[in-house]
């Protein structure tokens, strides 16, 4: 689920995880990255997250994407903490700060002394200035201040109206789906990757056959929402019916990579059509999305699963946003 440890911090990486790694624990791991920057006369700010965490990501992209930011870290160690991959150990690791409430930041000594904390949300996450200070202050053991932009609402409006700019700009060219066909017809898979080019999350259905194209009228005799083993919070449904599909959320902004999705049948004009929705409901009621969302998820091995509730026979209601065509390669 989780990549291997990175290498310590250069200038372009100013913000670096702390992942497992053996049989070494997380308070050593921290231990470990205090004495090296205190040799170094740096600061070190902590920053507990996860992949679900909207604020963190805003952190995280800004960290990577700013110059400015950049060099406000160039001085010290910003450590990400993963709390579904350090669960416990992370939650206990710093007495009287509460690692649930993300993100939150902290500033250690070499002693352990905490020389100051604060929510990611209180750093200015609507422009770069805002977030290279304060991180700056924190390395520094400073208290941070408001952002320049606090109480100016016409500012908060430019700067929220150039990040809608910027994320559409990133975005533009870039497919809301791939496929790639991998296989015989035996024990053909895809690869399959979706994107949500937009803030809300969203269903996305997926054929569960090449030749089963989707409905917008399904009759589905079971479904079963199905956890992916491979991630703490990730899941999705699987429908059995006319036709056989699945239904996959996906975060605002936010993306889901499956490495081999089985794939039976073959389509008669090499197509695969996915359907973006508006909403999916059962019995009337509207399929809630997992509150926690990961924004970014990879599934290497879709048979890691495992059942988290199910039911029959029930009257599917959808309506269709948009529908995503791509080639099976």
């Amino acid at each position: 689920m989780f990549a291997a440890a990175r290498p310590a911090c250069a200038a372009a990486d100013a913000g670096r995880y702390l992942h497992k790694q053996g049989s070494k624990t997380l308070k050593d791991a921290v231990q470990g990255e205090l004495g090296a920057a205190k040799k170094a006369g740096q600061g070190v700010v902590l920053m507990f997250t996860s992949d679900w965490c909207s604020p963190c990501k805003a952190i995280k992209e800004f960290v990577k994407g700013s110059a400015v930011v950049r060099k406000a870290l160039a001085k010290g160690r910003l450590l990400y903490i993963d709390v579904d991959e350090w669960r416990g150990p992370a939650q206990t690791l710093i007495a009287g700060v509460d690692a649930s409430k993300l993100p939150t930041l902290v500033r250690l000594d070499a002693d352990w002394k905490v020389l100051q904390t604060c929510f990611g949300s209180e750093l200015g996450l609507l422009h770069e200035d805002a977030i290279a200070h304060n991180l700056g202050r924190l390395l520094e053991g400073k208290p941070i201040e408001k952002p320049f932009y606090d109480g100016k609402p016409d500012l908060e409006r430019e700067f929220i109206g150039k990040q809608s700019e910027a994320q559409t700009a990133k975005t533009k060219g870039v497919p809301t789906l791939e496929v790639k066909a991998k296989g015989g017809a035996s024990d053909r898979t895809v690869r399959l990757i979706l994107r949500n080019h937009d803030g809300p999350r969203r269903w996305y259905l997926v054929p569960a056959r090449l030749d089963g194209p989707l409905s917008e009228h399904p009759s589905v005799r079971q479904w079963w929402r199905v956890r992916w083993t491979e991630h703490v919070r990730a899941d999705y449904l699987r429908l059995v019916g006319s036709p056989e599909f699945y239904a996959i959320p996906v975060a605002g902004y936010g993306s889901v990579e499956i490495e081999s999705l089985p794939m039976a049948g073959a389509s008669k004009d090499g197509k695969f059509v996915v359907f973006e929705l508006d909403y999916l409901k059962f019995d009337g009621q509207d399929q809630q999305f997992q509150t926690k969302l990961p924004y970014s998820l990879k599934i290497a091995n879709f048979g890691q699963q495992a059942v988290a509730g199910q039911g029959e026979h029930p009257k599917v209601e959808l309506r269709v946003r948009a529908r995503h065509t791509a080639v099976v390669k």
